[in-house]
């Protein structure tokens, strides 16, 4: 695969996952309404995908080729979008806390899966890989928590 299509996916894949599950997490402590999440999530999706990409636009611009830049991005553009809006499918199915649930073990397993071919692929080890991993999202997770719970303690 080319290495900068590998870029974009791994870049739009973990963001994807981190950042859709931290919206959702503080979104549901913040307000526990269903259309908030849901609205989150799809600026999470769109906005973020964009801005996101852009950042790799101008980060890999420097020293690389054009066609190289802009396959990179776009792919962590699509990557990110696609994978932000599967997150929206338990949500729309289920209640919002069995939701969040599944949307947390889908994106662990996303993560986990992602983070096993990082390893293998850069010849690190797997173990240690996905533990990382899994740990930075558990951190940006348990932030999300606490932000959306401050605020539902300060306005309501």
């Amino acid at each position: 695969m080319n290495n900068a299509l590998k870029k974009g996916l791994g870049f739009g894949l973990s963001s994807a996952v981190i950042a859709t599950l931290a919206i959702i997490i503080g979104m549901h402590a913040g307000t526990n309404l269903k259309h908030a999440v849901i609205s989150a999530v799809l600026v999470i999706a769109f906005a973020d995908s964009l801005a996101d990409s852009l950042a790799v636009y101008f980060s890999e611009k420097e020293g690389n080729k054009d066609k190289d830049v802009i396959l990179t991005t776009v792919t962590a553009f699509f990557t990110k979008l696609v994978f932000a809006l599967t997150f929206l499918i338990p949500i729309f199915i289920f209640d919002l806390h069995v939701a969040i649930w599944v949307d947390i073990f889908y994106g662990f397993i996303v993560l986990t899966i992602y983070s096993f071919n990082l390893a293998k692929s850069t010849h690190k080890g797997i173990a240690k890989t996905i533990t990382l991993h899994i740990l930075l999202a558990i951190v940006v997770i348990v932030a999300s928590q606490g932000i959306g719970s401050l605020i539902e303690n300060i306005y309501h």
